[in-house]
């Protein structure tokens, strides 16, 4: 949510085109383009009422149900245009203190109900995981890990080890159990170096295992992944599965 200072002055910049577009007292025919600060003015209105009609259409319509009365609005607007200050029922202060406490009023409880869909998304998530991985483990060339990590070797390589205290490179492709792609090197035309210690658990206990030359695909469960909370476009308690071909070791001291 902007402050409210840089929404009143758009709002004010954008009079002219608001009023023209909602039946106001000034209609197009009354629009003077005769010099440049004219054409200036004009094309600025343009720009703020659009920017402004953007606002009403997303931010306010989105915590206020019935959107924004532009009646009200314009109407109060012409007023504290024209000083005429006695017809106005909040000064400048208090409707600031009361614009900003309901604004922040509704944002919180929107953002309760996302957090509720979340949870809510996360939970089923949890069940499912738990289902997927119970029945992975049967399959044909699925080990699994004392800590619940489950994997299959799809190439063998014959190379070294990392620990959790190097770097690797590696191309990897990571996948939810049905099947949405959240990440990719492959896609990124580039494989990934980074820290084993800068990474998710589930990596950090797995990758050591591999031999440098390998290709698993590995299925993480989720508190070994992102957890409840979930990470960007991945949901909350989400089993995580990467196909990961591990290319080099990169050791500390090669680096400095």
């Amino acid at each position: 949510m902007k402050n409210l200072k840089s929404i009143l002055t758009a709002s004010a910049l954008a009079t002219a085109t608001m009023l023209s577009s909602c039946g106001g007292s000034t209609s197009t025919q009354k629009v003077k383009l005769d010099t440049q600060a004219d054409s200036v003015s004009y094309a600025m209105g343009i720009l703020m009422g659009s920017n402004l009609q953007r606002q009403f259409d997303s931010e306010f319509s989105s915590l206020l149900s019935d959107g924004v009365n532009k009646d009200n609005f314009l109407a109060t607007l012409q007023m504290v245009l024209k000083n005429d200050t006695t017809s106005l029922k909040m000064t400048a202060r208090e409707a600031q203190d009361y614009f900003m406490s309901t604004m922040q009023a509704l944002e919180a409880k929107q953002q309760a109900i996302e957090q509720a869909k979340r949870d809510s998304i996360a939970a089923v998530n949890l069940e499912e995981g738990k289902k997927f991985l119970e029945e992975n483990a049967k399959k044909d060339g699925v080990v699994t890990l004392p800590n619940g990590i489950q994997y299959i070797v799809l190439e063998e390589g014959k190379g070294k080890k990392p620990t959790i205290d190097d770097q690797v490179e590696c191309d990897y492709e990571g996948t939810l159990i049905d099947g949405t792609k959240f990440d990719s090197s492959i896609d990124r035309g580039q494989p990934a170096t980074f820290p084993l210690k800068n990474v998710i658990k589930g990596w950090q206990e797995a990758i050591p295992l591999m031999s440098v030359g390998s290709k698993w695909k590995i299925f993480i469960p989720a508190e070994l992944g992102y957890g409840p909370q979930g990470n960007r476009n991945i949901p909350g308690n989400s089993v995580l599965i990467f196909e990961v071909k591990l290319h080099q070791i990169i050791k500390q001291d090669k680096k400095k």
